[in-house]
C-alpha cells in the first residue's frame, strides 16, 4: 500500500490553521491558569482540620475527578445553561471545563506536597525565630515545590492535550480546524500528522523547562 504525502495544502490555509493554534494556545492558557487557581483555592480547605469546610472541598475534588474530561465538558455545555440560565459560549464553556477538571488535579498535588514535607523542618524554622512567611518562603515551599514539580508538569500536559475536547462544542482550536480542513482537502494523514507535530512541539519545550528548574531547585536549595 502506498501513499503519495502532500503537505502543500497548509500553506494556502495557513492563514486558518495559525488563526486555530492561537485559540489552542489562549484555551490552554486560560484553562491551566484558571485551573491552577481552583488548586491554589481547594487544597486548603481540602487539608482543613474543620470538617465543614474539609469534606465539601473534599467531595468536589472527587467528584469531578471521577468524571471523564470529555463527558465533563460536554455536560456543561449542554446541561449547566439548562439548570442555572447561564449561557456560556462554546470556547469559555470549554476553558471552564478543562480548568474545573485540571483545577481538582492541582489541588491534590498541592495538598500531598505540603504534607509531604517534614513537620520538625517546619518547627525547627519556626523554633530559630522565623516567621511563618519566612518558614513558608526559605523551607516548605522549596521543598514542596521540588515535590510538586513533575507530576504538576504532568498535569499541565494533560489540560494542553485535553485542549482538543473543545472540538467536540465547535470550539475553532487546531483539531476542530484540522477535522474541517481534513473533509475539504481529503489529506487526513497529513492533518492528523501536522496537528500531532503541534502538540510535540508545545509540550516537548514544556517538559525541557520543568526538568531543567527541577535541577537547577535541587543543586541551589539541597546541594549546598
Amino acid at each position: 500500500m502506498t501513499y503519495e504525502w502532500d503537505f502543500s495544502i497548509f500553506n494556502e490555509y495557513r492563514g486558518l490553521l495559525l488563526n486555530a493554534a492561537l485559540v489552542t494556545f489562549q484555551l490552554v492558557v486560560l484553562s491551566v491558569g484558571l485551573g491552577i487557581l481552583v488548586g491554589l483555592v481547594l487544597a486548603p480547605f481540602r487539608m482543613a482540620e474543620r470538617r465543614l469546610l474539609r469534606y465539601p472541598a473534599t467531595a468536589v475534588i472527587e467528584v469531578v475527578r471521577s468524571i471523564p474530561p470529555l463527558v465533563l465538558v460536554v455536560w456543561c455545555y449542554y446541561c449547566l445553561p439548562i439548570l442555572t440560565g447561564l449561557a456560556l459560549p462554546a470556547f469559555w464553556t470549554c476553558v471552564f471545563a478543562i480548568a474545573l477538571y485540571s483545577g481538582v488535579f492541582y489541588a491534590e498535588i498541592f495538598r500531598a506536597g505540603v504534607q509531604a514535607v517534614d513537620r520538625g523542618l517546619i518547627e525547627a524554622g519556626l523554633s530559630v525565630g522565623m516567621r511563618p512567611a519566612t518558614v513558608m518562603l526559605r523551607v516548605t515551599g522549596p521543598l514542596a515545590f521540588l515535590r510538586v514539580l513533575p507530576p504538576f508538569t504532568s498535569q499541565c500536559v494533560m489540560a494542553i492535550k485535553n485542549s482538543v475536547l473543545g472540538s467536540y462544542i465547535a470550539v475553532g482550536e487546531i483539531l476542530y480546524e484540522g477535522q474541517r480542513l481534513s473533509i475539504h482537502t481529503f489529506r487526513p494523514l497529513e492533518v492528523l500528522t501536522m496537528v500531532a507535530a503541534f502538540f510535540v512541539a508545545v509540550i516537548l519545550p514544556l517538559t525541557l523547562t520543568a526538568g531543567a528548574i527541577e535541577r537547577h531547585v535541587f543543586l541551589k536549595y539541597f546541594r549546598r
